[in-house]
């Protein structure tokens, strides 16, 4: 998410839109090489290639579902760690309440800042710039706040609200790493580019399989089709890009500045 590299900077509808058109110009190649072929040759040998296509098709549907396996997983990984950040900065927000007056506004204005910092980061879309400040600048606060109820703790002699409070600031703190390094773990690009060249060089052989003159409705409706499972995938795997986004698990950020509302902060 925040390292991008050489695919992982095209959209997942660019990706599906291209893979759509090499998918046409890989069929009709196929076809065009086997008429080709045929009429070079006078003893040309009508082989079978049926055996060839079922076993490449077999191999794509099988790296399909492995991608789209792998995909499904990592964003539900980030659509809970997404919640369990909402809800552990929602516990310090609360457990702030038990400090006195001094301390409590000081530590509830440094709590909102954060909270700001987060949503910005949330909806930062794909701006690697913002994303990077936006995250670089809750982490200082993150640090700001643990200072500030350290600075605390060595003042409190019962050590109560310490004791209540820390546990769940770590947890905050720690969640945004996890979060970030899930937001970096995309499909590898390895397996991204032999899964659309396994795409493009099974449908040149369906291709050169076909005897007939060619059906476009076949044609396109087969590279669409498989077109649309690929831009499934890479959308799945990709949140801030395209259709399929963590933006119900982010509002539950926004519901968070209700706590700070409450007593006109």
């Amino acid at each position: 998410m925040l390292q991008l590299s050489s695919i992982d900077y095209w959209s997942p509808l660019e990706i599906a839109t291209i893979l759509f058109v090499l998918l046409i110009l890989a069929f009709f190649a196929g076809y065009k090489t086997r008429q080709y072929k045929i009429q070079k040759s006078v003893n040309y040998i009508n082989e079978e290639m049926g055996l060839i296509s079922s076993t490449l098709l077999g191999l794509l549907a099988l790296i399909l579902a492995f991608s789209f396996g792998m995909a499904n997983s990592r964003f539900d990984t980030r659509r809970s760690l997404a919640i369990e950040e909402a809800n552990a900065i929602g516990t310090v927000i609360l457990r702030a309440e038990v400090f006195p007056d001094s301390m409590r506004k000081e530590l509830k204005l440094s709590l909102k800042n954060y909270l700001e910092e987060r949503i910005a980061f949330n909806e930062s879309g794909t701006d690697v710039e913002k994303i990077l400040f936006h995250f670089n600048k809750s982490d200082e606060l993150g640090k700001t706040i643990w200072k500030q109820i350290s600075e605390y703790s060595r003042k409190d002699l019962v050590l109560v609200k310490t004791s209540e409070i820390i546990p769940a600031l770590n947890e905050m703190i720690d969640l945004t790493t996890s979060r970030r390094a899930a937001g970096e773990a995309n499909i590898p690009n390895s397996i991204q580019w032999f899964l659309i060249i396994l795409c493009v060089f099974s449908t040149f052989l369906l291709g050169y399989e076909r005897k007939n003159k060619l059906d476009w409705i076949i044609v396109v409706g087969f590279s669409l089709m498989l077109s649309l499972t690929v831009f499934s995938i890479m959308d799945l795997d990709r949140p801030r890009f395209g259709l399929v986004t963590l933006e119900e698990e982010n509002s539950k950020f926004i519901e968070l500045r209700a706590l700070f509302k409450q007593e006109g902060e």
